[in-house]
């Protein structure tokens, strides 16, 4: 047990230090990920342009069918509305507070 530990320890120092032991990489490594990452940018700028005139096409087409016709949330019947109930009106009920003394 005692010569587990340190084994374990020197064995995660190695990995850790494993990325800066590896060098430095070639001028043709640094040219391939260069294009790589040109590559990657110019997918993700027509991707996103997609995105966008897609957004652009779905808001015009809701704007006109908003002008069009009603918002999909609106209701459909008239809303009705009863007047509030008196303060008297629950005394019977359980928990209902009783009536203050008269003086």
């Amino acid at each position: 047990m005692k010569t587990t530990i340190p084994a374990l320890t020197g064995a995660m120092l190695v990995l850790l230090a494993a990325p800066a032991l590896a060098g430095h990489s070639t001028p043709q490594e640094r040219e391939a990920t260069r294009q790589l990452n040109l590559e990657a940018a110019q997918q993700a700028k027509s991707s996103n342009q997609q995105i966008a005139s897609a957004n652009i096409n779905t808001n015009t087409q809701a704007a006109n069918a908003g002008a069009q016709s009603a918002p999909e949330a609106s209701p459909t019947t008239a809303v009705e509305s009863a007047p509030a109930a008196a303060p008297d009106a629950n005394q019977g009920e359980p928990g209902a507070n009783p009536p203050a003394p008269a003086q």
